[in-house]
């Protein structure tokens, strides 16, 4: 037998065929080491990424607990019935005679908002007419918020509320009367839209908010001109109202209940209508 060369290749014939197994063989290796690697970023990131959530719920929780105050209504944990152990009888009794009753966080049917910035707004400016006072930001931060939120959704589950599903597509014909009384004051529409939707007529105010406001940009609509305004129809409007435009001086109105935000839509209903 002659003298063999790479493989079982006799020295002096074409040695192609066996480089190139060779050559395959560790394209296979160099691949396999690649995705071992991979898989194990890919692990690393899942895992780091799974403490950083975890560590942020359990700082929700202990907010809740906490400087929050939020188990000193809704119970310790969301735990409706828990209430804190230092809460006096007589805070008890009171807590127990709210109304509306403190929602319970645990029971996604019982709820209404739908995303998580509707909660951060309400935790944040409160809510009128319930015992959901503001927490300003010597209370809690902003990352407080967000903490807090993601303990929310831990013990609630991130299906959207039942309520908040059937309420996308609810329309209500509100009191005129009422959202007129609102536009006017508590609403606080007609320092940027003007009494009864004229632009110029504002209330009384200082020079320098004049200044301001006269600045804004884009600037407040004309509630009696039709042809410029841009919500369709009342269901977009409330949202409008309830939610606010980002990058527009039209900022959620937290503190109105859903009643009065129809209210208002009812009433400036009558402005689009009235000549101009």
């Amino acid at each position: 037998m002659g003298e063999q060369g790479i493989g079982n290749t006799p020295l002096g014939e074409p040695a192609t065929a066996s480089m190139s197994v060779v050559l395959v063989r560790a394209g296979v290796c160099l691949a396999f080491l690649m995705a071992v690697n991979s898989s194990s970023s890919a692990d690393s990131s899942e895992t780091t990424q799974h403490k950083r959530v975890t560590s942020e719920i359990e700082q929700g929780r202990e907010i809740f607990n906490g400087k929050g105050m939020c188990s000193s209504c809704h119970g310790v944990n969301a735990h409706r019935g828990r209430l804190p152990e230092q809460l006096t009888p007589n805070v008890r009794k009171g807590i127990q005679t709210l109304e509306p009753q403190p929602a319970d966080l645990r029971n996604p049917a019982a709820l209404t908002l739908a995303t998580d910035k509707q909660r951060f707004e309400m935790i944040r400016h409160g809510r009128l007419r319930t015992s959901m006072h503001p927490l300003p930001d010597e209370v809690l931060s902003d990352e407080d918020i967000l903490a807090l939120l993601a303990y929310l959704e831990s013990i609630r589950g991130n299906a959207v509320p039942p309520r908040a599903a059937a309420e996308s597509e609810e329309v209500v014909h509100g009191e005129i009367e009422s959202g007129r009384r609102l536009y006017h004051e508590i609403g606080g529409c007609a320092v940027c839209h003007g009494i009864e939707g004229r632009l110029k007529r504002k209330p009384s105010m200082s020079a320098e908010l004049r200044q301001k406001l006269s600045r804004l940009q884009p600037p407040p609509a004309d509630l009696r001109n039709p042809s410029t305004l841009k919500s369709p129809n009342d269901r977009d409007r409330f949202r409008s109202i309830k939610y606010g435009h980002p990058g527009t001086a039209m900022f959620p109105k937290n503190l109105l209940r859903d009643d009065d935000v129809w209210d208002l839509v009812a009433y400036l209903e009558t402005l689009r209508r009235a000549p101009r």
